[in-house]
């Protein structure tokens, strides 16, 4: 080919016919910037091309992390619920009427205030879009704003959730030299038989430790269920916007 437009500017150039041959070298130089131009369209949209399917695979694996975050912290926040419950109903029982006729209650409420749950969510494809900076390929700001404040929204509650645990080693103290461990509930999970020995429920009751211990958990437990409820807030908006970047892909 290159051989062939040789041959015509020569053959244009012998016959003495310059101003053709302008024209003719103006044409040329067009083919050339147009052919240019079509390879430079064509990387750019192979790269717009590449840049989508990184883009939607990191939407696909943020949506999944952020479901499965979603789901733990669910369970996190049941249980918080259930020692907020436990903590509420063991205040509000005198002393006197913890008898035997309430033990196996009772005894299941103190077991519930003992419980640790923690809210340790999966950041995986969060950190390695960020790292990669894939992250930028999304083209929602309000996405990219909540995921890069993601963490510290986990870890503003995960400092109630230390002041939670923080009160909770405690607990083996205050409890253990009125409750027998095999008395506690949950133990029969584990196929083991009750205590020989009693457990103290009133003199526990009577202890105003155990009642410091039962408005500390309510306090924290109820703190740290708060600041969860923001996380989870946050943990919802993502996963919605997420779906409808992703629906823009299909």
């Amino acid at each position: 080919m290159i051989r062939f437009f040789r041959q015509i500017r020569q053959s244009l150039l012998s016959d003495h016919k310059f101003s053709k041959y302008v024209l003719y070298a103006v044409g040329e130089i067009l083919l050339v910037v147009i052919g240019i131009l079509i390879a430079l369209w064509v990387n750019d949209w192979n790269e717009g091309r590449k840049d989508q399917d990184k883009r939607t695979a990191l939407l696909a694996s943020l949506s999944v992390e952020f479901n499965a975050n979603l789901k733990q912290l669910d369970s996190v926040m049941y249980y918080n619920s259930r020692v907020i419950e436990a903590a509420n109903k063991i205040v509000t029982l005198r002393p006197d009427q913890a008898i035997p006729p309430v033990y196996d209650t009772l005894r299941e409420w103190v077991a519930n205030t003992t419980w640790l749950w923690t809210y340790n969510p999966q950041n995986g494809a969060l950190r390695s879009g960020i790292s990669s900076g894939d992250v930028h390929l999304i083209k929602n700001d309000s996405l990219i704003n909540l995921l890069f404040s993601w963490e510290d929204v986990v870890a503003d509650a995960g400092e109630n959730e230390k002041r939670h645990i923080e009160v909770q080693l405690r607990a083996g103290s205050i409890v253990n030299p009125y409750v027998r461990s095999l008395s506690s509930s949950g133990l029969s999970y584990y196929d083991l038989p009750e205590s020989d020995f009693p457990s103290d429920f009133h003199g526990l009751m009577l202890d105003p430790l155990f009642e410091d211990y039962i408005a500390e958990v309510y306090i924290h437990t109820f703190d740290a269920q708060d600041e969860l409820k923001l996380v989870r807030q946050q943990n919802v908006k993502i996963i919605q916007i997420l779906e409808r970047e992703l629906n823009r892909f299909k």
